[in-house]
């Protein structure tokens, strides 16, 4: 009886783990897409409104990733071991957006001296700090040494 207990609690433990990865997952497949569609907007200057959208969307998305790990620390070990098990190098291509492509974006939303996109695009580099913070040790020195990702600060 304590055994089939055990394995029940147990069984429960993985589900839920599996579930928040499932989430990390699918939030992955999300930014990629959006993050394809910031691209695509990015060099259309002056910024219109679908293209302030568009970047906001992006950017807000990670910034919104950001608090959830600080708001619930359930979704960092899971967040991890994905990274762990897709590997940093594959990620952040596919993910994140270089520094060099965010400052063509910067000096888009400026008209004069007005910053006319949303705060979390001029924040992106505190915000992947922010989420840098929430990487293991193995995971943030895999962030400092490849290209992709370092290159994003």
């Amino acid at each position: 009886m304590k055994s089939r207990i055990l394995l029940c609690i147990v069984s429960l433990f993985l589900f839920v783990a599996c579930n928040e990865e499932e989430e990390i997952q699918k939030w992955i497949q999300k930014i990629e897409q959006l993050k394809l569609d910031a691209q695509e907007v990015r060099n259309q200057a002056p910024y219109g409104q679908k293209q302030q959208e568009t970047l906001k969307a992006y950017f807000s998305e990670i910034n919104q990733m950001v608090i959830t790990l600080k708001k619930e620390d359930k979704y960092v070990k899971p967040l991890n071991s994905f990274i762990e098990k897709n590997e940093l190098a594959t990620l952040c291509p596919r993910i994140l957006i270089l520094k060099d492509e965010w400052q063509i974006m910067m000096k888009n939303c400026m008209r004069n001296r007005f910053f006319l996109c949303a705060e979390e695009v001029k924040s992106y580099p505190e915000i992947l700090l922010a989420l840098k913070q929430f990487l293991n040790s193995k995971n943030q020195n895999q962030f400092d040494t490849t290209a992709a990702c370092k290159d994003s600060l």
